[in-house]
Formats: C-alpha cells, structure tokens, sequence
C-alpha cells in the first residue's frame, strides 16, 4: 500500500454491522431464543468497536457519510451492550429500561431516516437498500415495542436478518472492488 493511502473501511464496517445485526435478529425472529448474550458480546466487539474504527477510517479517506454512519452505530452497539449490562446488573432499574429503550428507539429511527434521505443522493443502490431496510427495522422495533406485539418483534428478527444479508452484499461489493480494480 502507498504511503499515506487508507484501505477502504467500509467492508470493515459493514461486516461489523451485518454479523451483529444478524445474529441479534436471528434471537428477535425467535430462532435462537438464547441468542442475545452471543449478540450482545458481537455487538459490542464486531458491531461496536470495528464499526468505530471503520468509521475512524473513514474520516482519513474524507467520507464524512462512513464517519458517521459507522462511528455512530458503533456507538449505538455499544450503548445497547451497555444499556442491557447495566439493567443485568442492578445499576439501572429494570423498570426504566422499557422508557429508555423507546425513546432510544425513536431517536435512532429519526437518525437512521436522515442517513437514508442522503443516501438517495449517492445513487448506490445496496447502499441505499441497506438504510431502507435499516429504517424499517427501527420502525417495526419501535412498533413492536411500544404495542407489546410479540408478532412485530418477530417480523422485525426476519426483517433484520434481511438487513444483515443486504449489509453483507454491500460489504462483498467492497472486497470484491479491490480485486476489479487491481485487474
């Protein structure tokens, strides 16, 4: 690699953000109902700390969108990690976490519209798939917890698990462009 030329973060992150997403809707779908501990040390490490760096990464190749997509949801795993922990360990009352996790929610909803508004501006179409199906997962979480509707909970896991799928594509975009470009 020349001096001074950054890799390209983005498969980086959005290998963090599929692996995270999708092992934690695959608990949501109901598929694995002990699967949140497993989602939740990945989101912490592979959904959260890579998904920082990626988004570090970004900022020295000048993509102010990567920084933030990927430094935000980093935070975001991390946060929920946290969130979750906190709860498990007495520090935060049980009873607070059903009022925090809905307002977190509707911010991360509001947040992930406004990235999917811009990505419309790009023209990349897994990318914009990616923030779509993004949007409509904190949609149908929002929904599903404020009804209490088990069914919206597991219709978002599967809807997740698509997100996951479309994230993983755009991370072998990614990868496989190196490779194109080299040829």
């Amino acid at each position: 690699m020349a001096e001074g030329k950054v890799a390209n973060p983005g498969p980086l992150g959005l290998g963090g953000f599929a692996l995270a997403t999708f092992i934690l809707n695959v608990h949501n779908a109901g598929l694995v109902p002990a699967g949140l501990d497993a989602a939740l040390l990945v989101g912490m490490f592979y959904g959260g700390l890579a998904q920082l760096i990626a988004g570090v990464l970004e900022m020295k190749t000048g993509n102010t969108f990567g920084l933030c997509a990927f430094g935000s949801y980093g935070a975001f795993w991390i946060a929920l990690v946290f969130l979750v922990l906190f709860v498990r360990w007495g520090w935060i009352p049980a009873a607070s976490l059903g009022g925090a996790l809905g307002i977190t929610l509707i911010a991360w909803t509001i947040f992930t519209t406004i990235l999917t508004i811009v990505t419309f501006q790009t023209g990349h179409t897994t990318l914009i798939a990616i923030f779509v199906l993004l949007d409509i997962l904190f949609i149908l979480l929002t929904i599903g917890h404020y009804s209490g509707s088990a069914a919206i909970g597991h219709i978002a896991g599967w809807e997740g698990i698509l997100t996951a799928l479309v994230a993983w594509y755009g991370m072998w975009e990614g990868l496989h462009a190196q490779f194109v470009m080299k040829a």
